[in-house]
């Protein structure tokens, strides 16, 4: 199952305020996003813009690991 973890989230920058924020205006539990990550197909149902496919992106290039992965040349950002 492909999913976007919460630390790809964090390692893009994004801050838990915004994503607090994001999670209430789309419907989606701030304590399973945290502790589950959320669906690749869920999320760009609710959000289909760039920070929703950024997020897509990374995971994918860090091999949907749901635990931060060490960085390399392919993945920069992971930590």
């Amino acid at each position: 199952m492909r999913k976007v973890s919460f630390w790809h989230l964090k390692a893009l920058g994004y801050c838990n305020r915004q994503m607090r924020r994001w999670c209430k205006a789309h419907g989606v539990s701030w304590r399973e996003l945290r502790t589950e990550g959320i669906e690749v197909d869920r999320l760009l149902a609710l959000d289909n813009g760039a920070m929703a496919h950024r997020a897509v992106a990374f995971a994918e290039a860090s091999g949907w690991s749901p635990v931060p992965v060490p960085a390399t040349e392919d993945n920069r950002g992971c930590v």
